[in-house]
């Protein structure tokens, strides 16, 4: 009976607790925050703090965990466990004052004092699990250090907390460029009261042998840049400026001078040509063997005034300096029984002949080779001969020079001629001027080579 009453006196109560992201759920009966957590097997730390709420028979406690945090600065370490919500509440709580240019790391990843602390948590560490306690935060302030920078003359005072030369004045906003000079150098770490000299380079567009270049240096004297290119005094007519005068960014300078120099120059030998007899081969069989243009060099003094060749002057001979390598003719020689070559019995010829081939046949007369009717050379072919019938063109490259055909309904015709039309497979036959046209046009028919 005392049981049952008192169960109606003092119901039980359904506590939810949190904790670390895990929820339990438990009964109590008279304090449902001490009740909830000793039956959750929680336990509060330094610094943590519970919030509870309650309503009727069901009641729910948070537990809000303090975070470690370990702050790293002026040489010494301190470590806190707080309740703050952004980097700077955890570093003020460590009792450290923040200036407005010092750098704040958390675990290496840089950060600011607006910072929220659980984003500075987890920057390069995992998220904990339900039920694992919260890591560990490092903090690494880094202090600003007062630095002079003279930018040409002009002393700048600054408060920078970069790591090197090279940091800080990128976060000036000031650009190195090559030609510069950086003293001491961009990968030099800052110091308190380091002093670091920059001085800028000046672009100067110079007009040197005619051809215009823009220079971006360091040089303070118009004397200095004609040293920097490099040229030889002696050489120099005018300069736009006195050698002595100072420079700056935007100067135009005007260089005029006059060079000798000495220049090659190349032209082609072009080759001669070889006749020769093979008596190993039958008559008739005849090949060509391109030969090699030779090259000859020339060697000039030149004289340039203001960028211009105003004088060349050869110097000495020129010189073979690759030998040209004949073109060989080669005739076959050797003497074929007809006995041997198959013949031919037709009008206007009956004989051996050596192969036949099936060509492409037109013909010509002299008043096609574009000479006038007075030109003492009217009618003369590429061998030399004058055009008449029985003298035809070929190319050279598959029938040589005195190549005999006989063509049917043509006759007999010796290759003596060539063309720039004419090539592979395609004779052209002679006509003199009195036969006129003689209605030959374009024919292909067989054609028997003789030899």
């Amino acid at each position: 009976m005392l049981a049952v009453f008192g169960f109606r006196v003092f119901p039980q109560r359904d506590v939810t607790v949190l904790s670390n992201g895990q929820a339990y759920r438990v009964q109590a009966t008279f304090d449902p925050r001490a009740e909830g957590l000793a039956a959750a097997g929680i336990r509060l730390g330094a610094g943590d703090r519970v919030v509870s709420a309650s309503g009727g028979n069901v009641a729910s406690v948070a537990v809000q965990r303090a975070r470690d945090v370990t702050i790293e600065a002026d040489g010494r370490t301190v470590a806190v466990r707080t309740q703050a919500a952004t980097v700077g509440g955890a570093i003020a709580e460590a009792g450290l004052d923040l200036h407005p240019e010092d750098r704040i790391y958390a675990d290496g990843q840089l950060t600011n004092e607006r910072g929220p602390l659980a984003a500075a948590l987890y920057a390069s560490a995992a998220v904990p699990g339900a039920g694992e306690a919260q890591p560990q935060v490092r903090l690494t302030v880094v202090r600003a250090r007062p630095v002079t920078v003279l930018v040409d003359s002009l002393p700048v005072q600054v408060s920078s907390s970069a790591a090197t030369v090279e940091q800080m004045l990128g976060e000036l906003g000031m650009t190195v460029r090559e030609g510069d000079l950086v003293r001491p150098s961009l990968t030099a770490p800052v110091t308190a009261g380091m002093v670091v000299r920059l001085a800028k380079g000046r672009t100067i567009t110079v007009k040197l042998d005619g051809k215009e270049q823009s220079v971006y240096t360091l040089a303070s004297t118009v004397g200095d840049v004609i040293r920097l290119l490099n040229v030889d005094p002696s050489t120099i007519d005018s300069v736009s400026s006195p050698v002595d005068a100072p420079t700056f960014t935007g100067m135009s300078l005007t260089i005029a001078r006059t060079i000798v120099v000495e220049e090659q120059a190349q032209d082609a030998i072009p080759p001669s040509a070889s006749y020769e007899d093979d008596p190993n081969a039958p008559v008739g069989q005849d090949r060509v063997v391109e030969g090699k243009p030779g090259v000859r060099t020339h060697r000039y003094s030149v004289t340039y005034k203001n960028g211009e060749a105003v004088s060349r002057v050869e110097i000495g001979n020129a010189t073979v300096t690759q030998v040209p390598v004949p073109t060989r003719y080669i005739r076959g020689t050797k003497v074929v029984p007809n006995a041997s070559r198959p013949m031919l019995d037709a009008p206007g010829y009956n004989g051996a002949y050596r192969t036949k081939v099936t060509m492409v046949t037109t013909w010509y007369n002299a008043s096609h080779g574009g000479r006038p009717a007075s030109d003492p050379n009217y009618g003369r072919t590429a061998s030399g001969a004058m055009l008449e019938k029985g003298i035809c063109a070929v190319d050279p490259s598959v029938y040589t020079f005195g190549t005999r055909f006989f063509v049917p309904g043509y006759g007999m015709c010796v290759a003596a001629d060539t063309g720039g039309l004419i090539t592979g497979n395609h004779l052209d036959l002679g006509f003199p001027d009195s036969a006129g046209d003689p209605g030959w046009g374009s024919k292909t028919i067989e054609v028997y080579v003789l030899d």
